[in-house]
């Protein structure tokens, strides 16, 4: 598995709350994207703390879990956990929070976790596949009907989200489990890449470009920068 990653703070912020995460075992690998919660305190710790925590549960629990997916889900209540924890015990880090998407890649299956609004897609030359359902304000009106996927892109409240790593002492995972096909290529990404890239654009930067990451990045500070951009692409080596 070839695994391109990189965070950038943008054109605008101060400070990168975003945090990302690539961790390779002999058995399985583990990526991961948090995008800690602009306008709260200690968004960067919190991004921190959650994807270390996964990394380190799943570390400890890979070989004495048979349920793989249950332990994608466990790794990240036990991160939840965490970050609520600390928020508690420190002012300065009260009310801080994380998205989380990340992805356990066993051989040829993939198991995705995901909460907020940071995306996991699926591509190929024949498509690409949003794999994850945000998390956020205007998902609930797109699903409702009340507005389109157009309108979406603009709406003011496009960033409130309705689910984050560390906010309540519980939370709800989103868990995908599905078999990764021999020219398919994994990428995970915070919303300051989407917010400035179509779905089209990125599949033709992944599949045509020798350094996606860094063009995807690239071409979000040109449209504007505005937020911290998270991106890792894995892909498949040929064969293997």
């Amino acid at each position: 598995m070839y695994i391109f990653c990189k965070t950038d703070i943008g054109k605008k912020r101060e400070l990168n709350e975003d945090y990302v995460l690539v961790f390779k075992s002999p058995n399985y690998q583990l990526l991961i994207v948090a995008d800690g919660m602009g306008g709260h305190n200690g968004g960067e710790v919190a991004s921190e703390i959650a994807a270390t925590s996964i990394r380190q549960y799943i570390f400890d629990n890979f070989s004495n879990t048979e349920d793989k997916t249950e332990l994608l889900r466990d790794a990240i209540v036990f991160a939840n956990k965490e970050v609520y924890r600390i928020s508690q015990q420190n002012n300065k880090l009260s009310g801080m929070g994380t998205t989380v998407t990340c992805c356990l890649l066993i051989g040829n299956r993939a198991i995705v976790g995901h909460v907020g609004d940071s995306r996991a897609y699926r591509i190929t030359k024949d498509y690409i596949i949003k794999v994850t359902e945000d998390h956020s304000f205007v998902q609930q009106l797109i699903n409702k009907g009340t507005i389109t996927q157009e309108e979406a892109a603009n709406h003011p409240q496009k960033n409130v989200i309705t689910r984050a790593i560390g906010v309540d002492e519980y939370v709800i995972v989103d868990i995908i489990d599905f078999e990764l096909k021999d020219d398919e290529t994994i990428l995970l990404c915070t919303d300051g890449l989407t917010n400035y890239i179509s779905e089209g654009e990125i599949k033709d930067i992944v599949l045509n470009e020798s350094d996606p990451v860094r063009v995807l990045i690239d071409k979000a500070n040109e449209r504007g920068g505005a937020d911290n951009i998270s991106v890792i692409v894995a892909q498949k080596e040929v064969g293997k």
